[in-house]
């Protein structure tokens, strides 16, 4: 049977962690699997969390810190070099695995990339987890469709993974670039609706904001480590501005999910404002301002 290494990247997570710790012990871990927790620099009680659940499973969790920068993907990169599992789990420190998610993960294949459902919570039902559910889903199902898998709930087997290399350190959108960099390498994605999991929705302008200023600080910075052009990238995000097919959409999914006019109209208007924001977020990560500085980490 092939062991399994888990590994989650956190920072600030310590109201996430008792959920977290609470979905792996209902899952079933074998002799020789691992939890690789990784901090990236938390300010909170968050290494204190992970280094008590440690002492408590010494034989399963291992607790690495990683700040030598903001980025959720070099901790990635720090975990695996030190995981001795044949298989790489990686999930988030704010999802949910359900307790059939490990048997699911244990079954991936030589060759594949495991894709498993990742489900967003509605809790407050308002009208910013109704756009998160709407635009979440889409571009999970979008990506998993054009070969892109969330390091959220992604699995593969270590000889695979270390195929491709290492996920590329640019903050945001790494795990999109390595899958797509796998299926050149001759690797196949497959979706497991089975290898299920729960993530908590965005329930606040600010939250969607600042998700949305990571994924496009990401793009710039991965723009600027290729190679691409700065000109380009300021028309593409300033072009995104007044695409209004977007907020049509959007706010006609809005509309069938009962959310009212008058929180319709008021989304639209923000909705400008985060396009703003993106754009000026792409430029920040071309030019290599620190996340922290920005407060989207």
């Amino acid at each position: 049977m092939k062991n399994i290494s888990v590994i989650v990247p956190l920072f600030n997570a310590e109201r996430f962690l008792p959920f977290l710790f609470d979905c792996f012990d209902k899952c079933a871990f074998a002799e020789g699997d691992e939890i690789l927790l990784v901090d990236n620099g938390s300010k909170d009680r968050s290494y204190e969390l992970c280094t008590q659940q440690a002492q408590k499973y010494p034989n399963l969790y291992r607790v690495l810190q990683y700040t030598e920068k903001a980025d959720s993907y070099a901790a990635r990169n720090h975990a695996v070099k030190q995981a001795k599992g044949d298989i790489f789990a990686f999930t988030d420190s704010d999802c949910k695995p359900s307790p059939a998610w490990l048997e699911q993960v244990r079954k991936v294949e030589d060759g594949f990339v495991l894709a498993g459902k990742v489900e967003l919570e509605l809790i407050e039902n308002n009208l910013w987890e109704h756009l998160d559910r709407l635009v979440h889903l889409g571009q999970t199902e979008a990506a998993i469709a054009n070969n892109c898998v969330p390091t959220a709930n992604m699995a593969v087997n270590r000889e695979d993974y270390f195929k491709v290399g290492l996920f590329e350190e640019r903050f945001s959108g790494g795990d999109f670039e390595w899958s797509q960099r796998a299926c050149r390498k001759g690797l196949t994605v497959k979706y497991d609706p089975e290898a299920f999991m729960y993530h908590p929705s965005r329930k606040t302008f600010e939250e969607i904001a600042t998700r949305e200023k990571r994924t496009a600080y990401g793009r710039g910075k991965s723009c600027r480590n290729n190679g691409g052009s700065k000109a380009r990238l300021a028309l593409v995000f300033f072009l995104k501005i007044f695409k209004i097919d977007t907020n049509w959409n959007l706010t006609k999914g809005l509309k069938k999910n009962g959310v009212s006019f008058k929180d319709r109209v008021y989304f639209n208007v923000k909705f400008f404002q985060i396009r703003v924001m993106q754009l000026k977020a792409a430029l920040a990560g071309y030019n290599g301002v620190n996340a922290r500085d920005l407060k989207i980490k």
